[in-house]
């Protein structure tokens, strides 16, 4: 059987790890709700971010070669109701590109709307994009 490469690997060497930015999108308003961990990530004003963005605020800051993958992933996620695992570079306040992995998940109401969407960003490791790396090595 095939092995896959690891999402994320967790460093509990002691070193102090890089915050997690944690998000909730409001899909009817749509308006991204985001810590200032998220807000820095993507290079966006964590004031902004904590009062709320349109979600193209932060699909703008995604390498225009990761987006169609990305949005197909949260569609998916929206539409088929399974969890978003995904990693994909994400541009800072510099125009620096970085790698992140991603978690999230869609929540809907009782009438069956989705309404929520809700996760996690966190830097990628070496590691991690070493394997993604080999794939986009045309990429860069």
């Amino acid at each position: 059987m095939k092995q896959s490469q690891p999402l994320f690997i967790a460093d509990i060497s002691g070193a102090a790890a890089p915050e997690a930015g944690i998000y909730t999108w409001d899909i009817e308003k749509n308006l991204v709700f985001a810590d200032a961990a998220l807000a820095s990530l993507f290079g966006l004003d964590p004031a902004e971010s904590a009062h709320g963005l349109p979600i193209e605020a932060y699909l703008d800051r995604v390498h225009p070669e990761d987006r169609p993958p990305l949005a197909k992933v949260i569609h998916n996620t929206i539409v088929a109701e399974t969890p978003q695992q995904s990693t994909y570079r994400v541009r800072d306040k510099n125009g620096v590109y970085h790698w992140v992995a991603a978690f999230g998940r869609a929540f809907r109401d009782r009438a069956d709307n989705p309404t929520l969407y809700s996760g996690i960003v966190v830097p990628a490791t070496q590691v991690e994009r070493n394997g993604q790396n080999k794939q986009s090595a045309n990429d860069t």
